[in-house]
């Protein structure tokens, strides 16, 4: 009698970056991030130096310079939090692939908008471009969170934002000096590579695989206060996932703490042209890629215990530990006769290696921090209502990015000392961390998975 009984042959799947079911993503992800933050570096260049010998852009007259830079990232954030909610319930309801594809078209012709400000030289069309790419931003964050766990398989989750997370810091980091660098005198040039990359984005787009909705007969709830209360209603009762993404609102929350400060203080405490933002901004985003490249490759570890929250709890004591070396260590000062110290003055300064070394220390650690929390997200959420949790996180931190926002215009109208955002950053890391290491021992003693 012959033997019927069938071997079971593993498939080898092919690398997450040569896969139709990942490729795509990556692409279109990478290339919204990039005019993201171009866009976004172009206007604060234009507020913060330009509009210092040219009124057209003359952002908020009479608004204490140090208020202005958070002003514009509300004017990214606020749309975000808007739609998210809405956002979250059609990502459940329609096709994930085609909300990819009417994302990036939308994009094309909010870049047509972004270029005639640049042309026009229009400090109102350019805040006008940043609020609606907050809004596709809004409809893009939770369609990704919820199609990583339909596309990739459960092992697979860490590596794949591990690389989503490495390629944005990476994208991040060349699109905040494309747009500081280009603002100012090749603005011209600038729209036309935000239209080129918006282009890219768009015809990887069209190549994603279908994502089937898991809910199609969901009535969307289009009123966004009763939407947005709804999905947060949604993730409270799923605690379970709320507690990951409390911990990425924390991540998001002290990255604009730094990215909105740092303009002001490099400029106004410290001194130093825009040379140095650009030197700060990439040793910083280069040490958050290396710390989600790292944990790519080392966080499926069993030594970091379930859902590697060993590693999360590593990550958020490294960050509170260099955020408060970068609190109490003195700052490099620029002395010199000229309006702004130049880089070279800044690299000679003997504060500097120190200065550097927190600023990376805790981006190093805050990459460490947030990649297995993402993973944990998606992995713990129901696949029928995946999106409209994930909108929810993504709510929560918009909630966290605005308050820290609010919070800092309330530094910079009472004149707080300049280092006071810094030690925003190391209370609430240090309380984080706290829950954290309670959380590790917590989860080990009852043997929760």
């Amino acid at each position: 009698m012959a033997n019927t009984k069938m071997i079971n042959v593993e498939t080898k799947r092919p690398p997450l970056l040569l896969s139709r079911r990942f490729a795509p993503l990556f692409v279109l992800f990478q290339t919204g991030t990039f005019n993201d933050n171009a866009l976004k570096n172009a206007l604060i260049a234009l507020i913060s130096y330009v509009a210092l010998v040219n009124d057209s852009f003359n952002f908020l007259p009479g608004v204490p310079q140090e208020a202005k830079v958070p002003i514009a990232a509300l004017i990214f954030t606020i749309p975000f939090l808007v739609f998210c909610s809405i956002a979250g319930q059609i990502a459940d309801k329609v096709d994930r692939g085609v909300i990819f594809r009417w994302i990036k078209r939308a994009e094309v012709i909010i870049m047509m908008v972004a270029g005639l400000g640049f042309i026009l030289q229009s400090v109102a069309l350019l805040a006008f471009s940043l609020a609606l790419m907050g809004t596709q931003s809004a409809f893009f964050a939770p369609t990704k969170n919820a199609v990583l766990p339909q596309w990739l398989d459960s092992d697979e989750l860490i590596k794949g934002n591990g690389l989503l997370s490495g390629g944005q810091f990476a994208f991040l980091l060349i699109g905040t000096i494309v747009g500081l660098k280009m603002a100012t005198d090749y603005a011209i040039l600038l729209a036309v590579l935000l239209m080129v990359i918006a282009i890219i984005g768009w015809l990887a787009a069209e190549t994603c695989p279908p994502a089937p909705a898991p809910n199609p007969d969901l009535k969307v709830n289009y009123n966004p206060i009763t939407a947005i209360i709804g999905v947060l209603k949604q993730i409270f009762e799923h605690p379970d996932v709320l507690r990951p993404w409390l911990g990425i609102a924390w991540f998001y929350a002290l990255s604009t703490i730094f990215l909105t400060s740092f303009p002001s203080f490099i400029a106004d405490v410290m001194g130093y042209e825009k040379g140095v933002l650009e030197t700060v901004l990439v040793v910083s985003t280069v040490a958050i890629l290396i710390g989600s490249l790292f944990t790519m490759f080392i966080g499926t570890l069993k030594i970091w215990g379930p859902e590697s929250i060993r590693l999360v709890a590593v990550g958020i004591i490294g960050v509170t530990l260099f955020s408060a070396l970068l609190y109490l260590a003195p700052s490099p000062k620029y002395l010199g006769e000229e309006t702004y110290g130049p880089a070279k003055e800044f690299l000679s300064d003997s504060n500097t290696p120190l200065f550097l070394l927190a600023m990376s220390g805790t981006s190093f650690f805050s990459g460490i921090f947030v990649v297995p929390l993402q993973a944990m997200a998606q992995r713990r959420a129901h696949p029928k209502i995946r999106a409209q949790l994930m909108s929810a996180g993504s709510v929560l931190y918009n909630f966290f990015v605005n308050i820290v926002t609010f919070a800092l215009i309330g530094l910079a109208m009472m004149s707080m000392p300049p280092k006071a955002p810094f030690l925003m950053v190391v209370i609430g890391s240090a309380c984080v961390a706290v829950y954290s290491i309670w959380r590790m021992f917590h989860l080990e003693a009852r043997k929760q998975y």
